[in-house]
């Protein structure tokens, strides 16, 4: 006695219904596994460009690939070779952060952030810890060479921890990055 195979019947709805399915599915995944980091922008303020030029108090641009020992940053050899005959990239240096320990022993969580470049190069700094992404949106340099960001750590949403800092500055086609030796400790 031989066994009658059942034959599947598949119309043009059921195939067109898969195909959505797997679309959809693949759409997910893509979005899931591509970005595992996700990326936010901290809101900051910045003094105007003449305030900023005029001040007295802010620190000169960089002459040189030197770092800032005083605020603990430290160069990275993260580097890129600049094109022919274009201006020379200068790593980032400067005061990444005024407080890295906002809000312990009642100081405050305001923030002052200055980056110091190449004039006319744009500069941000990032704030990474266990896959998230916070960064301080990119600011051209004045022709000091200063970016200058004022910002609030509770404002940004940071969670409790150590937030490694980097800075990263960019120039026709060069990116130099710099990191600050100290973390950024926010509390519960």
């Amino acid at each position: 006695m031989a066994k009658k195979s059942k034959k599947i019947k598949f119309t043009k709805k059921t195939l067109l219904l898969a195909g959505l399915a797997a679309i959809v599915l693949a759409g997910i995944l893509f979005v899931v596994f591509h970005n595992p980091k996700s990326s936010i922008s901290i809101p900051s303020t910045s003094p105007p460009t003449s305030a900023r030029a005029s001040s007295p108090d802010k620190q000169p641009a960089v002459t040189g690939n030197s770092s800032n020992a005083a605020s603990g940053n430290t160069s990275d050899k993260s580097t890129t070779s600049p094109p022919a005959g274009s201006t020379i990239l200068i790593e980032p240096s400067g005061t990444f952060v005024s407080n890295h320990r906002p809000g312990q022993n009642g100081s405050p969580t305001g923030e002052q952030s200055v980056c110091n470049t190449t004039p006319g190069a744009t500069c941000y700094i990032q704030f990474i810890k266990e896959g998230v992404t916070k960064k301080l949106d990119a600011q051209t340099a004045d022709p000091s060479g200063a970016t200058y960001w004022t910002w609030d750590v509770k404002q940004a949403g940071f969670s409790a921890g150590s937030w490694q800092i980097t800075a990263i500055a960019s120039l026709n086609g060069q990116t130099k990055t710099a990191n600050d030796a100290l973390t950024l400790e926010v509390q519960p």
